[in-house]
């Protein structure tokens, strides 16, 4: 498991990050940038959003992934957070994205299959529904080959299944630093966000979309 810290920034200040980044010359590019697609799934009740904003320390988010405008072969992740720790189980899909609506249930066959059952396995909740549609650009950074950085910006957040919205697209006007890395690597990681005139605070962009509708109260 591993730690991740995130701060969020006025999309005003974006200068301030390509400052930080040009000055630390340990700081370098991983990656090409990318957009990210992502679809957060929830039940009627909005249980994981409600146990992230308690801030239960066992808690899980369902959501699925992929690349780009590339939606076949998408990704499904479960990121399971336990105190101050968390990890990713991701599984690879074999089909294109077509109902998004029955992914995360026991009717998907795709999961049902015997080599993907430890997938289902891990959902806790029943009902899961797509709830959000979170899209941004990502940049990747590496911090002596030990600290991931990335760097999210252009987020923006579309509510399925809500035809009770007159608006259901929302664009931010936060971006979003992430800093990644194995527990034993933090003091090397709290340097680093010292040396830098950013401040860490809570941030999901599943909440914050949320957030943005009315549904909840968060950043």
């Amino acid at each position: 498991m591993r730690s991740e810290i995130k701060i969020p920034i006025n999309n005003n200040f974006e200068l301030y990050f390509d400052n930080w980044i040009n000055f630390k010359s340990k700081i370098q590019k991983q990656y090409k940038d990318r957009f990210i697609n992502s679809i957060y799934y929830d039940n009627d009740n909005f249980t994981t959003a409600r146990d992230n904003l308690a801030g239960i320390s066992n808690r899980r988010k369902y959501r699925i992934r992929w690349y780009n405008d590339k939606d076949k072969n998408f990704n499904y992740e479960i990121k399971i957070k336990k105190d101050n720790l968390g990890k990713k189980l991701s599984l690879k899909s074999d089909h294109s994205l077509l109902d998004v609506n029955l992914l995360f249930s026991n009717k998907n066959d795709f999961l049902k299959k015997k080599e993907n059952e430890f997938f289902l396995n891990y959902l806790c909740l029943n009902n899961l529904l797509p709830k959000m549609n979170v899209s941004y650009l990502r940049s990747y950074f590496v911090y002596q080959k030990k600290i991931r950085i990335t760097y999210d910006r252009q987020i923006s957040y579309k509510l399925i299944n809500k035809k009770s919205f007159k608006k259901n697209i929302m664009k931010d006007f936060m971006n979003v630093i992430e800093i990644k890395f194995e527990p034993e690597n933090k003091n090397l990681a709290l340097n680093l966000i010292r040396n830098s005139n950013f401040n860490p605070k809570r941030f999901s962009k599943y909440l914050r979309g949320l957030h943005l509708f009315g549904i909840s109260n968060y950043l």
